[in-house]
């Protein structure tokens, strides 16, 4: 059965890879990670099919895994920058008896993840680097590859998406 499943897996990929990457990197908001996610995918597809189960639309049931893996990829993304702020940035806060301010610190970061979700993710990271890390946009476009006046659109269009989001509200 190993070698059908190694067939049904490599036709998987050739029928399917570009497809299953363009849905992974819209959903994690770049290609490097949506490499990585459909490589975790094929990995999960692999270790997950049972010999005796026959899988009538191998697409369909890659595109249900793949989604799977992303969001699980997307969260781990989340809760590790979560944490790093959490860290880094709130631990006067934390020291204090304060429970109201610590939730509402919470909720405006919590909300804040969600509206740097909706950016393309270079714009994210630019904007991230900047104002937890303390990055110059000379040091940001060095550490991206990209040009300081691109680091300053990326910085400017997530501000100006925040600000709009939270004058929504």
């Amino acid at each position: 059965m190993g070698s059908l499943l190694d067939r049904w897996v490599a036709d998987l990929f050739r029928n399917h890879h570009r497809e299953m990457l363009s849905r992974a990197a819209r959903i994690t908001g770049d290609r490097d990670s949506g490499e990585d996610v459909v490589q975790s995918t094929y990995v999960k597809l692999v270790a997950g099919v049972k010999s005796d189960r026959e899988i009538t639309n191998p697409r369909a049931y890659a595109i249900t895994a793949l989604r799977s893996v992303a969001f699980d990829f997307t969260a781990k993304r989340h809760r590790e920058w979560l944490y790093r702020v959490d860290r880094e940035g709130m631990d006067d806060l934390a020291s204090s008896h304060d429970t109201q301010a610590q939730l509402e610190m919470r909720e405006r970061v919590l909300l804040l993840a969600v509206l740097l979700n909706e950016l393309p993710r270079g714009c994210a990271t630019a904007f991230l680097m900047n104002k937890l890390e303390g990055l110059t946009h000379r040091e940001i476009a060095q550490r991206m590859g990209i040009s300081t006046s691109m680091v300053e659109k990326h910085i400017m269009r997530a501000l100006k998406h925040c600000r709009n989001v939270l004058h929504d509200l």
